[in-house]
């Protein structure tokens, strides 16, 4: 078994699949490695997974473009599976996003003054439930989504750290509760540079994701949650919810 657990190194893995890479170029702001701390060449890698466009999330019908704006980044110590432990950059989670609008705002009608609504995906909880599977890149990630708004506040959330969004987002096909019915992703096309390997225009999807209804919204309240409740449709069970991701994801054996 230790053996076994051994034979499993990250190097290994990167070195087999490179065999059938073809060499690129990577562009500039692309990979992005900065606060990798990899230095064992057998077991850790550096990782950026970054979102392109078209990444969206949608709750019952309702669509939410999340575009380019998130970003996955640190280091993946090997532990002799195929989903390293992953550990982020010094004095932050891992996880990096920016905000974004929300169609139509808080009620629907974009041109009401006070009405725009900015969206801002978290991580829900340590660094350490970021799980990606090296040989799939199926990814599992728990998130919460922070609504920012004058009537709002600060602190309005779809998701907590107690009740997150857990996303199990796979390359593969996946086996959703209806009326959602099986959608199917894609690792993308592979390129090799030196000492690593770039995978671009991945696709990673997932329909099986429950979504709880709005905490803290209305001055940290609550005073409105049943008003954001309303508008997009929660709490919303699985099988009527789905988030495409589209991504490049870039790794390399040490910083």
């Amino acid at each position: 078994m230790r053996a076994h657990r051994h034979a499993l190194s990250i190097a290994a893995v990167i070195a087999a699949m490179a065999l059938f890479g073809v060499a690129g170029t990577a562009q500039a702001v692309f990979p992005n490695f900065a606060g990798c701390t990899a230095t064992n060449f057998e077991f850790d890698a550096c990782l950026d997974i970054q979102n392109r466009a078209g990444t969206n999330i949608n709750i019952k019908g309702f669509n939410v473009p999340l575009g380019e704006s998130l970003e996955i980044r640190g280091t993946l110590r090997g532990n002799g599976t195929f989903t390293p432990l992953f550990v982020p950059p010094t004095g932050t989670n891992g996880f990096f996003a920016r905000a974004v609008p929300v169609p139509g705002g808080l009620l629907g009608i974009e041109w009401i003054p006070g009405n725009s609504v900015l969206a801002i995906t978290e991580l829900a909880g340590p660094a350490s439930a970021i799980r990606l599977n090296i040989i799939t890149h199926d990814i599992t990630i728990p998130i919460k989504v922070r609504l920012v708004n004058v009537l709002l506040g600060m602190d309005c959330h779809i998701g907590t750290n107690s009740r997150p969004v857990v996303l199990n987002l796979t390359s593969g096909t996946t086996s959703p509760l209806p009326p959602n019915t099986p959608i199917s992703g894609s690792r993308g096309t592979e390129e090799g540079f030196e000492r690593g390997l770039i995978f671009r225009g991945g696709i990673n999807v997932d329909n099986s994701f429950a979504v709880p209804g709005a905490t803290e919204c209305g001055l940290g309240l609550g005073l409105i949650n049943s008003l954001v409740n309303l508008r997009l449709r929660l709490p919303s069970a699985a099988g009527n919810n789905s988030t495409t991701v589209y991504n490049d994801v870039a790794l390399r054996l040490t910083a």
